[in-house]
């Protein structure tokens, strides 16, 4: 038995043409059937958004980086007084000492008169008056005349004089004269005229008659 007119005519499923689409990086067209096989090449991820604060957070830590790294310098040591300070300080004690020891002399002498070759309160010569007050102020055995005088200690300068240098004169008739210098151009000497006083060198008398000074008192 034939079959139908419209079996016989029944149209034919028409497949769609097959395109050989090649994938493009990975990526599958939507239009195509096949399985197609992704590229294994890594896409680059997208870059993070920097923060505007970084630059400012690296240049602080580089900053205290450097500051570690820096040697410490090392402490400064506080200088030493120079030992010519001290020395001076000294020379100043023991030349106020050495005052007010002359002065206490003068104090219980002024006024004592002149004897030649006198050594009590009642009468005293210059070579003498020098003897006992090196003797009872400073505790000093020193020659007993003039003469001998010359012979001890240093010779010292007219502008080098210092408290307790003994100063010399000549005095008329080849005499000569001992005091004890006490500073600024003042003398205690037991004179002929007046007996233990103090003087001056500035005086046109004794500046006359200067003659030498000698430093027994060390320094």
């Amino acid at each position: 038995m034939s079959e139908p007119c419209a079996a016989r005519h029944r149209p034919q499923a028409i497949n769609p043409p097959r395109h050989n689409l090649a994938p493009t990086h990975g990526t599958i067209p939507n239009n195509c059937c096949h399985t197609i096989k992704v590229s294994n090449h890594k896409l680059p991820m997208p870059l993070k958004p920097v923060s505007p604060t970084k630059p400012y957070a690296t240049m602080l830590l580089c900053i205290a980086l450097s500051a570690c790294a820096t040697k410490p310098k090392p402490p400064v040591q506080e200088s030493q007084p120079p030992k010519d300070d001290n020395t001076t300080a000294e020379l100043l004690t023991s030349e106020n000492l050495l005052l007010n020891s002359l002065l206490a002399q003068k104090e219980d002498w002024q006024g004592v008169p002149y004897r030649y070759g006198g050594l009590s309160t009642k009468g005293v010569d210059c070579s003498g008056f020098v003897y006992l007050t090196f003797l009872s102020q400073l505790n000093m055995q020193v020659p007993r005349t003039t003469a001998e005088l010359l012979k001890e200690g240093k010779p010292v300068a007219r502008n080098q004089l210092a408290v307790g240098d003994l100063v010399f004169f000549r005095l008329a008739r080849g005499n000569r004269h001992v005091g004890i210098y006490l500073g600024d151009d003042a003398f205690l000497h037991a004179s002929v005229s007046s007996g233990v006083m103090q003087s001056s060198l500035g005086n046109p008398y004794w500046e006359s008659r200067y003659w030498q000074a000698r430093r027994l008192v060390g320094r």
